[in-house]
């Protein structure tokens, strides 16, 4: 989500500063942080075009972001479609490179049945959480202006 919410705030040269952020934090937890190297494949690669789905959701959900109700609705579709393309592109790509297992089709839709729920919880609670953080700013901003009152 962080990289959703960073195309809908963030300039468009954001993607390489985060996705750099990113690999630097998988570096140090594979070097230093006991993360198992099962983790790290060619399928590594893979998790450019996944959080890119997530950057390019934030910027083409940009335009609808306003603080009424139907832009916020627009905002959290978007998250969910951008974190079934993410999951999709990392999970399949985990699945069918990385070594660690017998692709069928059968088993990828049985274990996407099985881990995709915590990945659309965790995306939908982090938007709804950026959705109320972003009404209050945006409340707390029109009772500061000086014509509020």
């Amino acid at each position: 989500m962080i990289f959703m919410v960073a195309g809908v705030l963030l300039p468009a040269w954001s993607f390489a500063w985060f996705m750099s952020l990113a690999i630097g934090i998988d570096a140090y937890a594979f070097t230093f942080g006991s993360v198992p190297g099962t983790c790290f494949s060619i399928a590594y690669s893979m998790l450019i075009p996944a959080y890119f789905s997530m950057w390019m959701a934030g910027r083409l959900s940009k335009p609808y972001f306003s603080s009424n109700l139907a832009g916020f609705a627009v905002f959290f579709g978007f998250a969910m479609v951008g974190t079934f393309v993410c999951e999709l592109i990392s999970s399949g790509s985990f699945y069918l490179w990385s070594g660690n297992f017998e692709p069928t089709f059968a088993e990828f839709v049985s274990r996407e049945l099985a881990y995709a729920p915590a990945a659309f919880s965790s995306s939908a609670y982090w938007a709804v959480a950026f959705i109320v953080g972003t009404a209050v700013y945006r409340i707390y901003q029109q009772a500061k202006a000086p014509n509020a009152l």
